[in-house]
């Protein structure tokens, strides 16, 4: 099996946009096009195991077109938008701006919390003259309880709010005002600081965007190196893996190329160092092949092919989707992309055309696409020397490939450690297609998940948990060298 997971865009700031729009008819124009995409083309609407589906995405629309009567301006369109693909909590359904070079306009009070390892809101970046010192701990604001204010304020517009992982990530955003029409901005909050409790009240200003990026930065604390690998003075072999995006013709397709033949051309030094990090810091997902591969070199074929797995996918057939996977095909048809891909998406396309001819909604996927038939029958050979002690590193970010990897690689003896990894449903494989209105792309699966040990919308949880800023990255190799001592 050969998934094809697309990353997910960012979700950003929203452009500003100059000429003169009725921001509330393309919200209701948006809306009712994202609902009867998803009703054509995502796996949920004929899935029989998920009866509740329909339901959601008429309810979602349902909400948009009510909000419509309050939207005024772009961040009242954002924020509905935004909510109406939390309704679904699924990463892998979702909203982005189709011009990220842009943003909205932002205002503050000088300082941002977010969530610490006990689930805390407190003061993580501030500037000089805010009213509250970092650490200092948020209680409630204006009668409401920091957690329902938070769970109210973003929960409610990012979804999976259920998820550590996903308040960690989107958390900072609380003390933020970009014109969300839906919310009421914090006015008076108390805080506990140095053990007693303080009463501030808060003065909203403007940030510049760059700034207010950093500062966002600054409450997750998340890490995205350039994808490279290196010895540490220790022996260790680090792998800054922190991207697994599919196109072939992308950046991260450019740098894992060379270090996964580097890797397969030192495989018998590397299994001898003293441990194996495989960094996976800032990995949104992508293409689960990466890390098939990487596991392939470092355990062996006949390891991953002795795994426990009773999974498999079956695709939402329309033409829709068909047209997305041969354009992908196409994208595959290359020498450098390899047999294999070529063979599974050739395998695919022809399977889901058969299927739409025939009329059925779902198509399962063969287990063996992607297989070269000629190998069948054919002796495996022999098990490679173990590697030494492999860790991977997750953050709060780690979802879709980043967590088949994670799923992989420990099954195979890998030990996770860091923090908690996101989450994700059973629908995977998400098509982008630009909303009407220009503004917005939307993101929207193609197939889902069957059997998968992982139940939907379930983290992995570190082996070891780290405690510091995962930005840090000596600090964090000098603590992942004691674990096995």
């Amino acid at each position: 099996m050969l998934p094809l997971l697309l990353a997910l865009a960012p979700m950003l700031d929203a452009p500003a946009d100059a000429a003169p729009r009725d921001w509330a008819a393309t919200l209701r124009r948006d809306a009712q096009a994202l609902h009867d995409d998803i009703a054509a083309n995502h796996p949920g609407p004929v899935n029989a195991l998920d009866p509740g589906f329909v339901r959601r995405n008429d309810a979602a629309l349902a909400q948009a077109l009510e909000r419509s009567a309050r939207v005024r301006d772009e961040g009242g369109y954002l924020a509905a938008m935004r909510g109406y693909a939390a309704r679904f909590d699924d990463g892998h359904l979702a909203v982005f701006m189709a011009d990220q070079s842009r943003a909205l306009p932002v205002r503050w009070p000088g300082f941002l919390t977010g969530f610490d390892a006990r689930g805390a809101q407190v003061v993580m970046t501030r500037e000089d003259r805010a009213p509250v010192p970092l650490g200092a701990r948020l209680v409630a604001c204006d009668g409401r309880p920091a957690d329902r204010l938070a769970a109210e304020n973003v929960g409610a517009f990012a979804g999976r709010w259920m998820l550590a992982s996903r308040r960690a990530l989107t958390g900072g955003a609380l003390f933020t005002d970009q014109g969300n029409p839906f919310i009421a901005r914090p006015a008076r909050c108390t805080f506990v600081v140095d053990g007693r409790e303080r009463a501030v009240t808060l003065d909203w200003r403007p940030i510049d965007p760059a700034a207010y990026r950093a500062r966002l930065a600054d409450t997750n604390q998340r890490a995205r190196e350039p994808i490279g690998a290196r010895t540490d003075p220790d022996g260790t072999r680090w792998f800054t893996l922190s991207g697994f995006n599919g196109d072939p013709d992308g950046a991260d397709a450019a740098a894992l190329r060379p270090l996964i033949a580097a890797l397969a051309a030192d495989r018998d030094a590397i299994v001898g160092a003293p441990r194996i990090v495989l960094d996976l810091r800032g990995n949104n997902g992508g293409s689960s092949d990466w890390s098939h591969q990487i596991a392939t070199i470092l355990w062996g074929a006949a390891r991953i092919d002795g795994l426990p797995d009773h999974s498999y996918v079956e695709w939402r057939v329309s033409d829709t989707n068909l047209a997305t996977l041969r354009d992908y095909q196409a994208q595959f048809d290359r020498p450098d992309a390899g047999e294999v891909a070529r063979r599974y998406f050739r395998t695919l396309v022809d399977g889901v055309a058969a299927a739409r001819a025939a009329g059925r909604p779902l198509w399962r996927e063969p287990d063996d696409i992607g297989d070269d038939p000629a190998a069948k029958g054919a002796a495996p050979p022999p098990p490679p020397t173990a590697p030494a002690r492999v860790y991977f590193v997750t953050d709060t970010g780690c979802a879709s490939a980043c967590l088949d990897a994670a799923d992989l690689w420990s099954a195979l003896g890998a030990i996770q450690v860091g923090q908690e990894t996101s989450a994700d449903t059973l629908y995977m494989d998400v098509r982008n297609p630009t909303l009407p209105g220009g503004v917005m792309r939307a993101a929207v699966p193609m197939k889902v998940y069957r059997g998968r040990d992982r139940g939907s919308n379930v983290p992995m949880e570190p082996v070891h948990r780290y405690a510091g800023d995962m930005r840090d990255t000596a600090a964090l190799a000098a603590w992942i060298a004691t674990l096995d001592r």
